[in-house]
């Protein structure tokens, strides 16, 4: 309970979602309440016309009949009164003598609708038709002038006889002759079409008090499913500073949220890559500083050993004298080999240290490197046989450690090939094969051969440092070249250097 009140977005989001509604009522019901209001009004006011229109051609349809009967006096007929009795509206008549009939039980009853008391009726209003004409305001006689000259109108004001605003709406009544000789007045309180007006605006006011309700609560219900994977990606994220890498959203939504769990995805896969990698980093990190301390140790101890038995005396002899001297030299040797290798290694692996290169003829580089170990395989009266397809591989390099690439190969096919053996160096295409019938690798050695410090353990590796091959890669690396390496122990050893394009010669 305390993380969902804690959800902030779906609070705001949901606070939200009800502002807009609740604004968005407040002006649809003020739109509603002015279009209905006036809406209201003219469809009354045609109803009323029409009605009125209506009265006023019945009335001059039996006006022979009624004049026939009362004269001039026509609003003061039974058939008048019964219309005002029958009509929802009240209905006033002025005949030509401006008599105004006023049913005084049709008023009474209004103003009792109206909560007024009809005793104030006899102030205002006398029995007397022709006096009940004259205490008509001033602007509805001027305007029953007006109809008795064959004009319509339509009045909205302040009714001092029915003391109330009211709607009134006038029509003229004719003759056979087309004289006027009445007009008929409908009149209808304003206040009952406020009254439906104001009822029309309750029912939108409790509609759309339902609604925002309704919308309320699905608000908070999309609020949280929005903010759902959100909270979601906030724990995989705290879980990632966690260094938990194995943590994934797994979030699947088509749209800007899905995106950004899926790049979280992808963001905690290379994390954990990375992880693995330094991990791996820092395990070769510790066999580097064993193997280094290992291959320090030995030849360290030696010319120490010696050194402490030339001091004290137990060597004396002038051939075991030379003996120890020799032994520490080629330990020195040793080492001094070693601390080179290691040098050119952490050289050859930072980017930012320069090589020195220019173009150059491959084939020339070749054919000195195997020149000089030819001599070096004289003393195990091996053979290297070089060949090519052509005479110039024009490429950008550095002359001297693509020579101390080649030497690393030429140096180890030697060193593994048996008495007699032959090693053959092709140059065919964009392929370098340097390939020697030795004692071969093990298999599971393969992968690990460019590794730091990885050597073979038998009789002919005894004095290698594990550090060759590491830096012939590392040059290959620097000259954009690939190398491949392939083995079957006891029969064969093959190294092909992937070359990179010929370089245009102008």
């Amino acid at each position: 309970m305390k993380n969902r009140f804690s959800n902030k977005i779906a609070v705001k989001l949901a606070l939200y979602f009800a502002a807009v509604l609740l604004t968005f009522s407040l002006v649809m019901g003020g739109l509603f309440y002015q279009y209905f209001k006036q809406h209201n009004v003219e469809v009354t006011k045609k109803e009323m016309n029409l009605r009125a229109t209506k009265i006023a051609e019945v009335i001059s349809n039996d006006f022979e009949f009624l004049h026939g009967r009362y004269g001039d006096r026509i609003s003061q007929s039974r058939f008048i009164n019964t219309l005002d009795k029958a009509m929802q509206e009240i209905v006033w008549v002025v005949d030509s003598e401006y008599n105004l009939n006023l049913n005084m039980d049709v008023v009474r009853k209004f103003q009792a609708r109206s909560g007024r008391h009809h005793e104030r009726l006899q102030r205002y209003v006398p029995k007397d038709p022709r006096d009940a004409y004259e205490k008509l305001p001033k602007h509805i006689k001027e305007n029953v002038e007006r109809a008795f000259k064959g004009e319509r109108f339509i009045l909205e004001d302040y009714n001092t006889v029915l003391e109330d605003t009211m709607l009134t709406v006038g029509a003229p009544v004719y003759d056979k002759n087309g004289v006027v000789k009445a007009v008929v007045m409908l009149h209808s309180p304003v206040q009952g079409t406020k009254d439906a007006v104001w009822a029309g605006l309750r029912i939108l006011f409790y509609s759309m008090l339902a609604a925002l309700a309704l919308v309320s609560v699905l608000s908070i219900v999309l609020s949280w499913s929005f903010t759902k994977p959100l909270n979601t990606m906030k724990e995989i994220a705290m879980r990632l500073a966690d260094k938990d890498y194995k943590a994934r959203c797994n979030i699947t939504q088509n749209d800007e949220i899905g995106e950004l769990a899926n790049t979280l995805d992808v963001l905690s896969e290379r994390l954990q890559l990375a992880d693995e990698e330094s991990q791996k980093l820092e395990k070769l990190r510790r066999e580097f500083i064993a193997n280094i301390s290992h291959e320090l140790r030995t030849p360290v101890t030696v010319i120490r050993g010696s050194l402490e038995a030339l001091r004290d005396g137990v060597v004396t002899e002038p051939e075991e004298v030379q003996e120890y001297h020799d032994q520490m030299l080629s330990e020195s040797v040793f080492l001094q080999r070693l601390i080179n290798d290691l040098l050119d290694l952490s050289r050859l692996q930072n980017m930012d240290f320069p090589i020195e290169k220019e173009p150059l003829n491959l084939c020339d580089v070749v054919q000195d490197a195997v020149r000089s170990s030819r001599r070096l395989g004289l003393e195990k009266n091996i053979e290297i046989d070089l060949t090519s397809d052509t005479d110039i591989y024009v490429l950008n390099g550095d002359y001297g450690r693509l020579r101390q690439m080649l030497l690393v190969f030429l140096h180890n096919s030697i060193k593994f090939s048996n008495e007699g053996g032959k090693i053959e160096v092709a140059l065919a295409g964009n392929k370098l094969i340097v390939t020697d019938y030795g004692c071969g690798i093990k298999a599971e050695d393969i992968p690990h051969a460019f590794d730091r410090f990885y050597k073979a353990r038998n009789e002919k590796n005894k004095s290698g440092s594990g550090l060759g091959l590491a830096i012939a890669k590392q040059i290959a690396l620097r000259h954009d070249m690939n190398l491949e390496l392939a083995s079957e122990q006891g029969v064969y050893t093959k190294i092909t250097v992937l070359l990179p394009p010929k370089e245009k010669v102008e």
